[in-house]
């Protein structure tokens, strides 16, 4: 069985039951999902996923359009980079200080121009 990117699919039974599973990255031997409601990124070989559609755990509910898809895939991918969510973005167009900022010592003086 092939599995497309934009599929979703409802889970009936189990220890995932009330969630759904869009296909984000279909691979050789495992199906990576976006689960929803949770927003959490889930990998299932593709044994259990034909074993879940076989008997009826899962089902098939929709291929979602490309724009719901693009939102889909932007919080997977958000979720594989959340060890990198730290770090700064390259932003060559902002200017900063090395020099230390002056402390006001007068707090009841509007600041001077």
């Amino acid at each position: 069985m092939t599995y497309c990117k934009r599929d979703i699919y409802a889970v009936e039974k189990g220890d995932y039951t009330g969630r759904m599973f869009a296909i984000v990255d279909p691979r050789d031997h495992v199906i990576g999902c976006l689960s929803l409601p949770q927003m959490e990124n889930i990998e299932v070989p593709i044994q259990s996923f034909d074993t879940g559609r076989n008997n009826d755990i899962i089902k098939f509910v929709e291929t979602v359009p490309k724009d719901v898809y693009s939102v889909i895939e932007a919080q997977y991918i958000k979720n594989e980079n959340s060890n990198n969510r730290r770090e700064q973005l390259n932003t060559p167009n902002v200017l900063y200080s090395k020099s230390p900022v002056k402390k006001d010592g007068d707090t009841h003086r509007l600041p001077s121009k």
